[in-house]
């Protein structure tokens, strides 16, 4: 049995497992916006200036499928839809843990050559294609997946908000191009402690 905790209009099942995961998240403020998309740094109409140590928007889009729905209860994050090379940006500064190609069941390291992630993927080919993980103050891990090339940052590379990382595709599990993205309540990153991503951005000051 879980309890169902309200965060402005929003639910989420706080099971026992999970309560000290969601507690240690949700524990922080701050503000946020988003950065323009041309990557000059210049804010759109529709973005807040990022503040100091603030919490950005990964990509400009709108929110699709969420969190652990009933009809997917497996799905550990948010799908965001945005165009094809659309740029994914870092959501709040930290250091790049992962980056990695997952695809039917398999992952590898960047080789600097081909990968099966470079090619679109489809639906029920499994793996989240082309992906980055930063870890965050307080071990928060932010995941980024289906890009459509090998991230543009490295392990141990140190980010700031809104830096870009890499840009939307639909490589891996993916019926076309869209960011899924996740946030964990604890490094490493696991299904355990993954937590509403729409939920933490929200107490971040920032709508997705």
């Amino acid at each position: 049995m879980g309890i169902a905790v309200g965060l402005a209009g929003a639910l989420l099942l706080v099971t026992a497992a999970t309560a000290g995961v969601v507690s240690s998240v949700f524990g922080g403020g701050g503000g946020g916006g988003c950065v323009g998309a041309t990557g000059t740094g210049a804010t759109s109409p529709v973005c807040a200036e990022v503040p100091v140590g603030g919490w950005v928007r990964p990509v400009v889009g709108e929110a699709g499928s969420g969190f652990r729905t009933g009809g997917r209860p497996g799905h550990d994050g948010v799908d965001i839809m945005a165009a094809r090379g659309t740029v994914v940006r870092a959501v709040s500064g930290g250091v790049v843990v992962r980056v990695r190609c997952n695809v039917g069941g398999d992952s590898w390291e960047p080789t600097g050559g081909p990968m099966p992630c470079d090619s679109d993927g489809y639906p029920g080919l499994g793996g989240c294609g082309w992906y980055a993980e930063i870890r965050h103050p307080g071990d928060v891990v932010t995941r980024y997946c289906h890009l459509i090339r090998q991230p543009i940052v490295t392990v141990s590379e140190p980010v700031t908000a809104g830096q870009p990382i890499g840009h939307v595709g639909s490589s891996g599990n993916s019926s076309g191009p869209h960011l899924h993205y996740e946030v964990h309540g604890g490094y490493p990153a696991t299904e355990e402690n993954a937590v509403d991503p729409i939920l933490l951005m929200r107490r971040k000051g920032v709508y997705l």
